[in-house]
């Protein structure tokens, strides 16, 4: 048990788009979230591609679960969750907005969740028609989970615990993993395999 690192989990769930309809292309529009690890470097996600014809909808979670040092949480209330939307092309990809979010807004939020419409800064030279009245907007749901290392050992500890309430009829010691009609199972299907 290292006091000096915490669990980290996050959530992030891109719902779908919107004021999408000035966006030339209509097929291959996606979201990309970029996340950290730590050491100034971030994992990029992609969601699948949606037609703009309709109202892109995702729907798509992403989870980052990790034991970090505490020194992480701190200096991730520096950075942002950034999020674009992408047009995908014949080789790679199209930029045509950006969006910020700071975790330090995620992180003091009520219970560490927020539900929220993503405005979208257009990039110059994004493939939009002229007279654009509104920016697309990404609607994102961010949850994130903190705790101590001990406190997720109890938590896993408890959940083990509950094994010992399996509901079979003839109970069992939970400290026996198997019966003698186990092992006889076992070593049969250790002598076929020798064959």
């Amino acid at each position: 048990m290292d006091p000096s690192h915490a669990y980290f989990s996050c959530e992030v769930r891109i719902i779908q788009a919107r004021n999408i309809e000035f966006i030339k292309s209509t097929k291959n529009l996606f979201a990309r979230l970029y996340l950290p690890t730590g050491n100034n470097k971030r994992i990029q996600l992609n969601t699948k591609n949606v037609s703009t014809k309709s109202v892109p909808f995702w729907n798509e979670s992403f989870n980052l679960d990790c034991s970090c040092p505490h020194e992480f949480l701190e200096n991730l209330k520096q950075q942002s969750l950034v999020l674009e939307l992408r047009q995908r092309k014949m080789l790679g990809s199209h930029l045509v907005g950006k969006g910020e979010i700071p975790w330090k807004v995620i992180l003091e939020s009520q219970n560490m969740e927020l539900k929220k419409w993503l405005k979208m800064d257009l990039v110059s030279g994004s493939d939009c028609k002229e007279g654009m009245l509104k920016a697309p907007e990404v609607e994102v749901e961010i949850k994130i989970r903190v705790a101590s290392i001990i406190e997720m050992e109890k938590q896993n500890r408890k959940m083990l615990n509950n094994w010992n309430e399996c509901g079979c009829k003839h109970g069992h010691d939970p400290n026996v993993w198997c019966c003698a009609e186990d092992c006889n199972i076992f070593a049969f299907g250790a002598a076929l395999e020798a064959f």
